[in-house]
């Protein structure tokens, strides 16, 4: 097991981030003992579209001189997002030989990105934008190392409570019905509703507890404590 050279996540900072603005704190604090001025931390998308760096639980602290429509929206053929895209390895860039929107405005000399998942495969990724030059392998290992604890953190105390907080009574009673058994026309008996209506339901659903299917449908929702 990698044994962290740092102190940086062993202060009782983590502990007690409870919202966005902690924990953006938190990833500024860990760019910063990293030699890093910049950091991105951005939700991965599954379609085609450029990745929005504002985009729903992204967090950044490039400022907005140094982004316009194109740098914000990074596109999915950037090397430090096709990294992301394709990899689960972290990995290191020289700006010398990389071409990258990020890093040329920015004016970094380097950059790691690390990519992350969360416990229901949700896919995000860190970037590091560095002052120094490419680091060594020990010391990218060590960024993804406390990248890992933050983010772990982050999805344990924002993101998984985001996610089921916006469930409405009337799905939370489509969730219990589900777990029982029942299948879509049932619920539909059950509730007075169309069929048509419960699927649109289950689909909205699992998008808010970033889900695939109703079997992970109702493990999250047994997990978070919505039904019994």
């Amino acid at each position: 097991m990698l044994e962290p050279d740092t102190s940086f996540h062993l202060g009782t900072e983590l502990d007690r981030a409870v919202n966005r603005m902690d924990f953006f704190r938190l990833f500024k604090a860990l760019a910063a003992v990293h030699d890093s001025e910049h950091f991105v931390l951005v939700e991965l998308s599954t379609d085609d579209k450029p990745l929005d760096l504002n985009r729903g639980h992204s967090l950044h602290n490039v400022s907005d001189a140094f982004l316009d429509a194109e740098a914000v929206s990074a596109k999915r053929d950037d090397p430090l997002v096709a990294c992301l895209l394709t990899s689960t390895a972290p990995k290191s860039f020289d700006a010398t030989t990389t071409k990258t929107p990020l890093i040329a405005r920015c004016g970094s000399k380097s950059a790691v990105v690390v990519p992350l998942h969360t416990a229901v495969g949700k896919r995000f990724g860190l970037i590091l934008l560095r002052n120094r030059e490419r680091p060594l392998h020990s010391e990218v290992a060590l960024i993804a190392y406390d990248a890992s604890i933050v983010f772990q953190r982050y999805f344990e105390v924002v993101l998984s409570l985001d996610s089921i907080s916006g469930l409405s009574e009337r799905e939370i009673q489509i969730v219990s019905w589900t777990s029982e058994g029942k299948t879509s026309s049932e619920i539909a008996i059950i509730l007075g509703l169309s069929e048509h209506t419960v699927n649109s339901y289950i689909a909205a659903i699992l998008r808010k507890l970033q889900v695939v299917n109703r079997a992970q449908m109702v493990a999250s929702a047994l997990r978070n404590g919505l039904i019994n």
